[in-house]
């Protein structure tokens, strides 16, 4: 949940904003006396390359955990970085802080172009071609012996320096110690801001992100290059702490211990990747008789975590910390704020759609004009095209002819997001949300295009975005409140009842402040008391300014709140007319009510 809500009043009780900086404070500041208390060196370089590897997990779990896009081939970016500082340091004696950001710029490029199959392809299929990448250039490391030096790789690559020095190992560790930090602070602005919360529903409903105005395709590429930055990064000080760098530190297997290290220490939670590496890789070194045995152990800890743990380990301690500390009421946590304002309500032309799918003609020259500021519902019997022309419209599916106006204005190059910063926004045939966050981020989800704060600001954590942040936190509530949810405000989506996640979704649509609002059967699975509700809720919607098209099977919900209704058939428009003129109508009747 956002910072702005819970634990706003007690900011110092477990799980508060100034308790959890306390102890990250606290776990740095113990790691930083780790060089100061061990008297055996070869604990201080573990501990380095524990941090080393935590920042490759970290970069990962932004892209696997919270993006949900999967990669094999993660080792390679790190190898990329490893080996452009290696060369660079050796090859043209750059020092190691000149040749540091072209290894991360390097990696970041190469994961960047790793992000075009994610476009297309599902996420199994992307997990194919990541690791085919990760074959690619292990054979490439050993090939180009020139510049590589084959299986013999590259020694002699020096440490970074410090006041003309090398950094011994103390120091070296503390400059791993500062990356990892660092890197931890900004992923967790990042992830618990409008970015994180535009990543998730990626990861589980990437609809939801394109109807709430986000571009989904500069998501996956800034997933993956900030992880592949992180991975760059990792490389090079992976070069410089062990003075070489070889192919067989590269391997497949490599990439597979990362995905593992996230799966099993957490995905998708801050934590996971320092307890996923402590757990794969700490562990085994410190008991030397399961090092041997380290693949049975990788495989034997992923299927207990998949069968006891699917969040993995942080993700079960943080579900059993929040059953014995439930949240305090969000709305008791924020002041109460004002009526969000009235809009500017949109027309809707639609003429001549057509779209088919093979040889299925799911519309036939569809129409549709909706006046400003009115709730034009649109029936019609299950196959008569209703959903299709939702999505025409809005851009989900390319219409094969016909053209579509919005307040007069040709939307000729449709696509969701565009359609949403338009001034358009819609719910979903089956609700699609963010199971695992509240309703209040979900609701705060629809506020993505409106969000000013550039994401270096939001990364570090300035003032402006924090403020930004708390006012839109309050609308957010101001929405649930609207759509009767103000007592849910905390409680995580996926386990609201039916009908309030019907409701959720109009809340997040609504946080977009659309002029136009297309609801695709709302009503579905309602009881008649949620049913009376939701009809005082449209009535209020078209009141604050909103045009409304409502999908929608319930005939008596569409009698009692609709000023028009167009009837489809068969993927053409049967007619348009009042209600009781379009409801009554002798054809409606033969075609819809099966007379």
């Amino acid at each position: 949940m956002s910072d702005a809500t819970l634990a706003a009043r007690r900011p110092w009780v477990a799980g508060g904003p100034r308790a959890r900086a306390a102890g990250i404070a606290l776990a740095a500041g113990a790691a930083a006396a780790l060089p100061l208390v061990a008297g055996d060196p070869f604990v201080v370089y573990l501990a380095t390359l524990v941090g080393i590897y935590v920042l490759v997990a970290m970069g990962l779990n932004l892209l696997f955990g919270y993006a949900g896009q999967v990669s094999l081939g993660h080792g390679a970016l790190v190898a990329v970085g490893a080996y452009v500082a290696a060369v660079l340091t050796t090859a043209h004696e750059w020092s190691f802080w000149a040749a540091l950001p072209v290894a991360m710029l390097g990696a970041g490029l190469v994961g960047s172009l790793m992000a075009l199959p994610a476009l297309r392809l599902s996420a199994w299929y992307l997990a194919l071609i990541t690791l085919a990448f990760g074959m690619v250039v292990n054979g490439l490391l050993v090939e180009m012996r020139a510049i590589t030096g084959g299986f013999s790789g590259i020694f002699g690559v020096p440490r970074p320096e410090a006041g003309g020095l090398p950094l011994d190992d103390a120091g070296f560790f503390w400059l791993v110690l500062a990356f990892v930090v660092v890197t931890y602070l900004v992923l967790r602005n990042l992830v618990r801001s409008r970015v994180g919360r535009a990543l998730i529903s990626v990861r589980d409903a990437e609809e939801a992100a394109r109807s709430a105005g986000a571009n989904t395709v500069r998501l996956k590429v800034f997933a993956f290059f900030l992880s592949a930055v992180l991975a760059g990064a990792a490389g090079a000080l992976l070069a410089g702490l062990k003075g070489m760098v070889t192919p067989d530190d590269f391997t497949i297997d490599f990439s597979v211990f990362f995905l593992l290290v996230v799966i099993v220490g957490g995905a998708g939670r801050l934590g996971g990747p320092v307890v996923g590496v402590l757990a794969f890789f700490v562990l085994p070194e410190l008991l030397g008789a399961l090092a041997e045995w380290r693949l049975l152990v990788y495989g034997a800890a992923l299927l207990v975590v998949a069968v006891y743990a699917p969040h993995g380990i942080a993700g079960a301690w943080s579900r059993w910390w929040r059953s014995r500390r439930p949240p305090a009421p969000v709305a008791g946590c924020l002041p109460d704020p004002p009526r969000p304002p009235r809009r500017d309500a949109l027309s809707l032309t639609a003429r001549g759609l057509v779209k088919g799918f093979g040889g299925v003609r799911a519309l036939r020259s569809a129409d549709l004009a909706v006046p400003a500021g009115t709730i034009h519902a649109v029936v019609g019997p299950n196959g008569s095209g209703k959903t299709t022309l939702l999505n025409t419209i809005t851009g989900y599916v390319r219409a094969d002819d016909g053209t579509v106006r919005i307040g007069g204005r040709a939307m000729a190059r449709r696509s969701p997001d565009r359609m949403a910063r338009a001034g358009v926004g819609r719910t979903f045939q089956t609700p699609r949300l963010l199971p695992e966050l509240s309703a209040l981020d979900n609701v705060l989800l629809g506020a993505y295009a409106r969000e000013r704060s550039a994401a270096v600001v939001i990364a570090a954590g300035l003032p402006p975005a924090r403020r930004e942040v708390a006012a839109l936190t309050a609308e957010a509530m101001a929405y649930l409140r609207f759509v009767g949810l103000g007592d849910v405000a905390g409680q995580q989506a996926g386990a609201l009842p039916h009908g309030k996640q019907r409701l959720l979704e109009i809340g997040r649509a609504l946080m977009a402040r659309p002029s136009l609002l297309l609801l695709d059967e709302p009503a579905a699975g309602l009881s008649m008391t949620e049913l009376d509700a939701l009809g005082r809720l449209l009535r209020e919607i078209r009141a604050d300014g909103v045009t409304v098209v409502l999908i929608e099977h319930h005939i008596e919900l569409v009698a009692e709140v609709a000023d028009a209704v167009t009837v489809l058939h068969e993927g053409a428009t049967l007619l348009s007319a009042p209600p009781a003129t379009a409801l009554t109508d002798d054809r409606v009747l033969d075609v819809y009510l099966g007379r």
